[in-house]
This record gives structure tokens, sequence and C-alpha cells, in this order.
């Protein structure tokens, strides 16, 4: 989360210095969902791997 050390090769590939993509951009990849999903089926692409979330597990999040 140091900008002068995620700058550097010694700290470019830590987890801290690997910014989250653009929620948009992860959407547009995605088939959207229906009009009648819950509101988790919506949400989840936020917490899907390889995606917005990056320390948080799909597994941890209730579905109701």
């Amino acid at each position: 989360m140091d900008p002068d050390c995620c700058a550097s090769p010694a700290c470019a590939d830590n987890m801290y210095c690997r910014a989250s993509p653009d929620p948009a951009e992860i959407l547009l990849r995605k088939q959207p969902p229906s009009t009648t999903a819950s509101f988790f089926e919506k949400m989840k692409f936020l917490v899907e791997e390889n995606s917005v979330q990056m320390e948080a597990s799909k597994n941890t999040f209730n579905e109701r």
C-alpha cells in the first residue's frame, strides 16, 4: 500500500500493490443476471475469484 515501494521491482508482485479491477470491466465480461435474480446473485461478481474484492472469500458471504 506504499506507492513508493510498489513502484520498485522488489514490491511490485506484493498483493498490496495490485489494484483491484474496475467493477464495470468485470460486469462487461459476464452474462447479466436475470431481472428476477436475488441481490446476492446480482452482486456476487464483487467477491468471485479474480474480481473486485481481492481479500474476501465468496464462502464468507451468506446468500440470503
